[in-house]
């Protein structure tokens, strides 16, 4: 999985104000994907915008999309671009299910947001 395409879809996570962007190398597992990006949204209006923002920069880039699951629900939208699985969560929904405890053992790149984390209690300007 080339790293520029993780750099541009998190840039354009980043763009729509998701948070906790973080990617999870998933080449040495059994699975058949090579990469995990999760991100954060707070509600789900914002989770369907960074959706549509990271399939059109995907598609863009000549990336794309197998097929999206949970995106009318909103909570946990899942986008399959085959070699790469993005996963956009709801803080509660993300915690839940903690991709990232379960997959402790594979390499991550933690992409540094911009602004602070809503979660934390600071406001995006």
């Amino acid at each position: 999985m080339s790293d520029s395409i993780l750099d541009i879809l998190a840039e354009a996570m980043m763009e729509r104000h998701g948070f906790k962007v973080v990617a999870l190398d998933m080449s040495e597992t059994p699975l058949t994907m090579e990469a995990f990006l999760i991100v954060s949204a707070m509600n789900r209006i914002q989770a369907r915008a960074i959706s549509d923002h990271v399939e059109r920069t995907a598609r863009a880039n000549a990336f794309r999309k197998h097929h999206i699951e949970g995106y009318d629900e909103g909570s946990w939208i899942l986008i399959d671009f085959v070699d790469l699985v993005v996963h956009i969560f709801l803080p509660q929904t993300r915690e839940y299910y903690n991709l990232e405890m379960l997959w402790s053992d594979v390499p991550r790149i933690q992409f540094d947001d911009e602004e602070e984390s809503p979660e934390n209690g600071t406001s995006i300007p």
